[in-house]
């Protein structure tokens, strides 16, 4: 396909709701690529803000359910029309959604956890979703695993709950400081991708949680929290 000279955002990221899309290009790149790759059956996505992944995501999914607790969602972008935009808390509306996939006899295959960021709050989401069982692999991605309270609510989840995991590592695609959070020499670490693996077949044994960029995170923390004078 000829793309002419298109911009290059539009050739990585063609038809994406781009504007406060709170995602790095390394993420973008990286979620496209496991939408790419699976092509979801359905596809349930926990916070929209303004609409960059979810616009992602409808391109390769045949039906999605976004859930988001700010009522004014639905007036900041156009809405795809495979997506069913529904306004709550995630607390009753995860498992709402989930009883409706199963009551359709589709199959779950991506979850995208990006709402609220508290670690109560993302250990509740990730454990309501957790009480599905798959009937196929079924991918979930967590964003800001490199943030501390974030990380916290992705260790402190019950994993071993759901003995369909069969893989969860915190640092599939790795936090860092952000250049526009450092004040006075200090930043905050935000972005990366937690992810989770899930099939049909039971997992034989206990289950590992990963933390393949562990020592890294951790100094990046210990940066965040140190004086410039310390640097």
């Amino acid at each position: 396909m000829n793309q002419g000279n298109l911009p290059f955002e539009d050739i990585l990221f063609p038809s994406v709701v781009r504007e406060n899309w709170q995602m790095m290009q390394w993420e973008r790149i990286a979620i496209t690529g496991v939408l790419a790759r699976t092509r979801p059956s359905v596809a349930l996505e926990i916070g929209v803000y303004y609409g960059g992944s979810l616009s992602l995501t409808s391109q390769f999914s045949s039906r999605i359910i976004a859930i988001d607790i700010d009522p004014a969602v639905p007036n900041r972008f156009d809405v795809p029309s495979n997506v069913e935009l529904r306004i709550g808390d995630s607390g009753t509306l995860i498992p709402q959604a989930l009883d409706d996939i199963r009551a359709s006899g589709d199959a779950l295959n991506f979850v995208l956890i990006d709402a609220d960021h508290s670690s109560s709050g993302i250990k509740r989401d990730i454990e309501a979703v957790l009480k599905y069982q798959p009937k196929e692999p079924l991918i979930i991605l967590m964003h800001d695993s490199g943030n501390p309270e974030c990380r916290k609510g992705i260790l402190a989840a019950d994993w071993q709950a759901n003995e369909f995991v069969h893989m969860v590592d915190c640092d599939f695609v790795p936090g860092q400081i952000i250049e526009h959070s450092v004040v006075d020499g200090r930043g905050e670490v935000w972005g990366g991708f937690a992810i989770a693996y899930l099939n049909g077949n039971r997992r034989a044994g206990p289950l590992h949680v990963g933390q393949g960029a562990r020592t890294s995170i951790e100094c990046l923390h210990a940066h965040m929290n140190s004086t410039p004078s310390e640097h």
